[in-house]
């Protein structure tokens, strides 16, 4: 017991356990909150599909931006998205149709993979630092040769040959520290595995299990589309437009003549047939008169 309370007051083995519990706490602490967002990101994901994206895109935008996570992939992400899934077309009874652009593919496109936006590298990497968390292991494991030197050259100048009395303290106490000077490289290289095991597992199991979910639930969100692919579609929707600036200019003689004739038929003829009409009646009154009158000397 009395060993345990001198190994414990021993500053070399206070600095390894202090550097243990601190580096792993500072570990924990940040993976755990990373893999907390991402969660709550797959969360506030789940009722989004492939169906409901298009029509619920700024709620789906809101939701990005708002997580921490994945606030700075998506504003890059939004640069690969194609929206231009559908035409609308007005027949000649003034009826919308609509056309699909691309017949394999529907909603909102992606020209370029989930993954290449939103991976461990965008989402998690940038929320604590990682090549401090990487060196701790190197620095547990170099504290054990470093305070084990240590320990061993402050216990050879322990040892005192000038009487038999003090030749047998010394020798107890320099061998009390090589015990130390022992146990701290035992103590480091302990730390440093177990820091490691620990910093594995959470990794694997937490961050890059929540980090996968979060990118397979985005991969079913949207549809991939290649560069052939998206000019192929480019072209579809210009040959229809095309079709359909034809089929308008084509009837553009034809509703001109109908709307003449319906002008003619509506508002011409009843007027000629209004004016034919009053000049007869004039042409009968005028006729009347000169019969009366024999002055008028029958002109009418």
């Amino acid at each position: 017991m009395e060993f345990i309370l001198k190994l414990l007051k021993d500053p070399p083995v206070l600095i390894i356990i202090f550097t243990f519990i601190g580096g792993l706490s500072y570990t924990l602490n940040r993976y755990l909150g990373v893999a907390k967002d991402l969660n709550q990101l797959y969360k506030d994901l789940e009722p989004f599909t492939k169906g409901n994206l298009t029509y619920r895109f700024e709620e789906f935008k809101q939701v990005m931006l708002s997580n921490r996570c994945s606030a700075k992939p998506f504003e890059e992400f939004q640069d690969a998205l194609v929206f231009s899934d559908t035409l609308a077309f007005q027949d000649s009874d003034d009826k919308i149709e609509y056309q699909n652009v691309a017949e394999s593919v529907s909603g909102i496109q992606t020209t370029t993979d989930i993954p290449y936006y939103f991976n461990e590298d965008s989402m998690v990497y940038p929320f604590f630092n990682k090549n401090f968390i990487g060196t701790l292991p190197e620095l547990l494991t170099g504290f054990g040769p470093l305070f084990t030197f240590l320990k061993i050259a402050t216990a050879f100048g322990l040892l005192d040959f000038t009487s038999a009395e003090t030749i047998t303290r010394t020798v107890s106490e320099f061998v009390a520290d090589m015990q130390i000077a022992a146990i701290c490289s035992v103590l480091a290289v302990g730390s440093c595995l177990t820091f490691t095991l620990i910093d594995k597992i959470v990794t694997a199991v937490v961050l890059m299990g929540a980090c996968h979910r979060v990118e397979d639930k985005l991969s079913s969100l949207f549809n991939v589309i290649t560069t052939e692919s998206f000019m192929i579609d480019l072209l579809k929707t210009s040959k229809i437009q095309n079709h359909e600036n034809g089929a308008i200019l084509k009837s553009i003689p034809r509703s001109f003549a109908n709307s003449i004739q319906k002008d003619l038929a509506g508002v011409i003829m009843p007027y000629l047939d209004s004016l034919i009409f009053g000049v007869n009646t004039l042409n009968d009154t005028m006729a009347k008169k000169s019969e009366s009158n024999d002055e008028l000397g029958g002109l009418f």
